[in-house]
């Protein structure tokens, strides 16, 4: 669950980007996730594809905290409440100001996730890992003792 620029999770959650093994790049979640995470973890999660716990993705940094599923609410509220005592202006120009830090704006990533997306999309690769995926079958590329 997500509480403003914060990502609180249950401790039930799995995380997973099962884009490559459909054929497909994750290129819009790729331009967020890397501003997130260690390239090392950033690689591992998206060209692996395996699903992580929550705990795995608070340890890569990818959520703030793990709460058992009966406290999720509260753990988002508290956070939000805590939040809401800074200045509205003071806490948007901080946002400005965490973007413009990046060497690359949020837009100027996204277009170029995007032709990479299209691309893939687009491809031999997409189809069949798509169809593979539809009916439950191993996509063309990966060997039965895979």
């Amino acid at each position: 669950m997500s509480a403003c620029d914060f990502v609180v999770a249950s401790d039930h959650t799995k995380f997973g980007y099962p884009e490559v093994r459909r054929g497909l790049v994750a290129g819009l979640v790729m331009t967020f996730l890397r501003r997130q995470l260690r390239e090392r973890d950033l690689r591992e999660l998206l060209l692996a594809s395996e699903l992580i716990t929550a705990q795995r993705a608070y340890e890569i940094g990818l959520v703030n905290r793990v709460v058992p599923v009966a406290d999720l609410e509260g753990e988002v509220q508290k956070i939000v409440a805590s939040v809401l005592q800074g200045a509205p202006g003071a806490l948007a120009n901080s946002k400005r100001l965490l973007e413009e830090l990046w060497s690359t704006s949020v837009r100027q990533d996204i277009e170029v996730a995007l032709r990479h997306h299209l691309d893939a999309r687009e491809s031999a690769e997409a189809t069949e890992g798509i169809a593979a995926f539809n009916e439950k079958r191993l996509p063309n590329w990966v060997s039965p003792a895979s």
